[in-house]
């Protein structure tokens, strides 16, 4: 990430720093090495520049994934956005009271009109599949208010390169269908300037005017490491490592060797004598025509005799002869029942647990609350004590996304200039036990 001093405020550009020049002049940058630049606009997202339509075709496919990312979606949001005002109890404890979104009456008004629940669930969705998401907000004529805020879909984002005077990501590209070769000069693209992460309302509010912007995008991120551009979340590993196309495969698997494998349980031969004995002379006169009716016969009369329930138990009468050679007494039929291996069927289940293990571990969701399980195979223990202990972890490790989460509320808040003691948060169910809680649940900050 690199350095821009502008008017001596500090902000964070993403990109990277080949030299800082820290000057007495009025406009300071960063500066990039000009082969970062590269030659389209863009940075490309993927070497096909369409990553996330790859791997959301991958992960729609994919049952385990799918769900952990809806359980991780909805615990995020928990029980909503609400407003609380923090205090201090009588006895110096720490003490949130919730205020109404309906008694703030500016505040109730802007949430109706910009359907902020919404708003917030369409972001929560983006930061926990890429975590990147793109708030856009519309300013009025003259600067002073922020009149409206939605949401960019993330996999629809493109970043234009790093600027590499200023050091800074300076727009950003929505386009419904992004290929390869998309020119960002394309009827079907849309330009939207992109305003740092690290400014504050009053920086945000001196920029616009200076740039005579109506209307950005201020994108939101869990932290990079060491990404220029776009982040590469570790929940992804079993996507780019191949884990999610492995369970993928194992329902095609499947349904071919079950569609293709032979499902026999009697092998019947015939034994050429038998017809030579039963037909006598005549069996030399027929034709291969009349000799291949009597075969299709006889195999469909033993069919019909060994299968279906009805049969059940019945007994067959073979014909037995002495061979002609040796003396030896010989069966003209013989039957030998015979099973059927099954083992792809157990192959194809062991893969499935250890993918999803894989898939859900990476994604961050314990298979106790996803009530994981392979018939034959269990996922880990998933009695209810488990259950409300690895939700409270859970809960306990959102604190740190749910800051990012909330940073388009609280610039909301600083521009429009609402009550600076007015602080956002998401409710959190916690589970508890039926002695202490009749609904099983209860909800905090």
């Amino acid at each position: 990430m690199s350095s821009v001093y502008y008017n001596d405020h500090f902000s964070v550009g993403m990109g990277k720093v080949s030299a800082v020049t820290f000057s007495d002049s009025k406009e300071k940058h960063s500066t990039i090495n000009p082969e970062e630049t590269g030659s389209s606009k863009i940075a490309p997202w993927g070497e096909d520049n369409r990553y996330p339509q790859n791997f959301m075709a991958t992960l729609k496919k994919n049952g385990a994934g799918g769900s952990s990312y809806r359980f991780l979606k909805a615990a995020h949001y928990g029980q909503g956005f609400q407003i609380f005002r923090e205090d201090t109890s009588k006895d110096g404890k720490r003490d949130r009271k919730i205020i109404p979104i309906k008694s703030l009456t500016d505040i109730n008004a802007f949430h109706r009109k910009c359907k902020i629940d919404r708003f917030f669930t369409e972001i929560i969705a983006d930061l926990e599949t890429f975590n990147l998401a793109f708030p856009e907000f519309i300013l009025s004529n003259d600067y002073n208010k922020v009149v409206s805020i939605k949401r960019l879909q993330t996999a629809k984002m493109r970043y234009e390169r790093i600027n590499p005077k200023s050091g800074l990501i300076e727009n950003a590209y929505f386009c419904h269908n992004w290929q390869s070769g998309t020119s960002v000069d394309s009827e079907f693209v849309q330009k939207i300037p992109v305003v740092d992460s690290y400014f504050g309302a009053e920086q945000i509010k001196e920029y616009c005017k200076a740039k005579k912007l109506h209307k950005f995008t201020m994108p939101i991120f869990y932290p990079l490491i060491d990404e220029t551009y776009y982040p590469e979340p570790d929940h992804h590993s079993v996507y780019r490592n191949g884990w999610m196309d492995v369970v993928n495969a194992i329902p095609d698997y499947k349904k071919a060797y079950s569609k293709n494998q032979l499902n026999i349980k009697y092998l019947v031969k015939v034994s050429e004598e038998y017809f030579l004995r039963t037909y006598e002379e005549d069996w030399k006169k027929f034709t291969p025509e009349k000799k291949k009716e009597i075969r299709t016969q006889l195999t469909e009369a033993i069919d019909e005799h060994l299968s279906g329930n009805k049969n059940a138990g019945k007994s067959i009468q073979v014909t037995r002869f002495k061979d002609r050679t040796t003396g030896d007494w010989e069966d003209g039929i013989t039957i030998e029942e015979i099973g059927t291996k099954n083992d792809g069927e157990g192959k194809g289940i062991l893969d499935a647990s250890a993918g999803n293990q894989e898939i859900m571990s990476a994604i961050g969701t314990d298979p106790n609350l996803m009530g994981a399980g392979i018939p034959g195979n269990k996922l880990g223990d998933s009695g209810g004590s488990n259950k409300r202990e690895a939700f409270s972890i859970l809960n306990a490790l959102f604190k740190t996304k749910r800051e990012t989460t909330l940073e388009p509320w609280r610039i909301l808040r600083d521009y429009n200039g609402w009550d600076e003691n007015l602080e956002g948060d998401f409710a959190v169910t916690n589970l508890t036990t039926l002695d202490k809680n009749p609904t099983g649940t209860q909800n905090e900050f």
